[in-house]
């Protein structure tokens, strides 16, 4: 599989991702108008942590090798949900290409970005499923500004993930 091939897919996981995390800013102003309803926060939370293991298999998908589509995918498989492993997988160096410094796991994943700001994204698994566990999230005022921050950082990583995919793309041409 070529660059140009593998650019296609990555393309297909930045989109998807963009229009969630989207999806979450648009929602926070004109659905839940600063409310902290526990329901419609929690959905928050999983979408942003799906959103941000789009963006990391996006370069996933343009750093590895894959011989075919289903190669690709098997690999995306493989990783899961598991941010930790997809970290281990792309390594220090992608990551700081895309404005990450570090992540580390925790109760949640904490992502340092390399200009000093922080989110925190919940293992997408466990927040599917907190509440087999009896897992209450406590939720403040500052609930809306702690996810508009996070966004930000998250729309930030996402810009420099689709230049890099485009920089391997346009390197194979």
């Amino acid at each position: 599989m070529n660059d140009q091939e593998k650019y296609k897919y990555a393309y297909a996981l930045t989109s998807v991702a963009s229009t969630g995390l989207s999806f979450v800013e648009d929602s926070l102003t004109s659905i839940m108008n600063d409310k902290t309803d526990l329901a419609w926060l929690r959905s928050f939370y999983i979408l942003l942590s799906y959103n941000f293991e789009l963006i990391l298999k996006s370069r996933i998908t343009m750093v590895e090798g894959f011989t075919d589509k289903q190669a690709l995918n098997n690999r995306l498989v493989q990783l899961g949900h598991d941010i930790q492993a997809i970290k281990n997988a792309l390594g220090k160096t992608h990551l700081e290409e895309i404005g990450i410094n570090n992540i580390e796991k925790n109760t949640q994943y904490k992502i340092s970005a390399i200009d000093g700001k922080e989110v925190l994204i919940e293992d997408f698994t466990k927040i599917r499923y907190d509440f087999l566990n009896n897992i209450v999230r406590s939720v403040d005022s500052q609930e809306h500004t702690r996810i508009k921050g996070y966004l930000d950082v998250l729309f930030s990583i996402l810009q420099k993930a689709k230049e890099k995919n485009e920089e391997a793309k346009g390197q194979a041409a």
